[in-house]
């Protein structure tokens, strides 16, 4: 390279370091536009589409640009720190803050099950003021990306603990892991010492609750009766209405690479019902200071559909669960009563 192409290119290098803050907020507050118009994009072509491969990459897509947009909003704030500070070198640690940044490993995982309340509480934990949030509440590390991506990878989508009054910050996030039988022994080799929360609902509910969802997303054509008995004939991990709710299988294969003390088992029901006593459970699980959550500031998904189940589907269901729900009952010493 020449002398005048290396110092032109040199000047330019340290023109983006020196750039007055109020000019380098703009600039990244149009990348985050850019970017959060771009993650609607991809959001809206994942509801046109069924096809499960097609599906997986624009997951994949999804959460790179998230955490694109994860790292600029730390730049921004980084930003508008410096410039409320007055701090004189807040262009020179913008761009610190800028350059790729492994984060933190996350404290905790709240690995279910599936639509039993994992949104509703990781909303009210991230709220708690010693909580930063991933990036997503939902990763899929473990089950999707993790042959593919790197650990780093994983570590980005978590922010750099802080201390506040002298105390650190946690973080983990939310991704609904119970039944995937693999995963266990990943995270317990890479997050030995991590803390696991799994909320269960009434198996009957859950699987119903489930297969709304799917329905809703185009991803399930049959009538609820039909994908039941569907299930029954299919390979095992198919569809999952029913499988995903034989919740002690899933806990025993848990209990292979993890201590009975490092999981906490809530009954999702008590969780809606008595959401702050259950939150202090789960807060003093994670030995974090007693707060007092606004529960009206986070939506809770009563799971309202526009029809009922039959009441004859209803009780064959709850027969064919009651054995399953037994031995879960035996296994934690507690009677959920379902």
């Amino acid at each position: 390279m020449s002398v005048f192409r290396f110092d032109k290119v040199v000047g330019r290098a340290r023109g983006v370091r020196t750039l007055p803050l109020l000019l380098r907020e703009k600039l990244i507050s149009n990348k985050l536009m850019s970017k959060r118009q771009k993650l609607r994009r991809i959001r809206n072509e994942l509801r046109r589409t069924a096809d499960r491969q097609t599906i997986l990459d624009y997951k994949k897509r999804k959460k790179s640009i998230q955490q694109e947009i994860f790292r600029l909003e730390n730049d921004l704030r980084s930003a508008e720190e410096a410039r409320s500070n007055g701090d004189p070198n807040g262009g020179q640690a913008l761009q610190a803050a800028s350059d790729p940044v492994t984060g933190a490993i996350p404290d905790f995982l709240i690995i279910g099950a599936r639509k039993c309340g994992t949104t509703f509480l990781y909303d009210l934990i991230s709220r708690h003021p010693y909580v930063q949030p991933a990036v997503k509440k939902e990763l899929h590390y473990f089950d999707i990306f993790f042959n593919e991506e790197g650990i780093d990878w994983y570590r980005r989508c978590f922010p750099v603990p802080r201390w506040k009054d002298g105390c650190r910050t946690i973080t983990g996030e939310a991704t609904p892991y119970l039944d995937a039988s693999r995963v266990p022994e990943r995270i317990a080799k890479v997050l030995p010492q991590a803390r696991l929360i799994a909320l269960l609902r009434d198996p009957v509910q859950r699987a119903y609750s489930d297969y709304q969802q799917v329905r809703r997303k185009g991803r399930e054509p049959l009538p609820f009766e039909e994908a039941i008995e569907a299930e029954k004939r299919q390979p095992k991990g198919l569809r999952g209405y029913l499988s995903r709710g034989i919740y002690v299988d899933h806990l025993l294969c848990w209990s292979r690479f993890f201590a009975k003390d490092q999981l906490l088992v809530l009954k999702s029901e008590d969780f809606f019902g008595h959401t702050q006593e259950t939150l202090e459970r789960v807060l003093d699980f994670l030995d974090l200071p007693k707060w007092d959550a606004d529960v009206s500031e986070t939506r809770n998904n009563k799971g309202e559909y526009e029809t009922r189940m039959a009441p004859a589907t209803r009780q064959r269901l709850e027969e064919y669960f009651e054995p399953h729900n037994g031995r879960l009952y035996e296994y934690l010493g507690v009677n959920f009563e379902w």
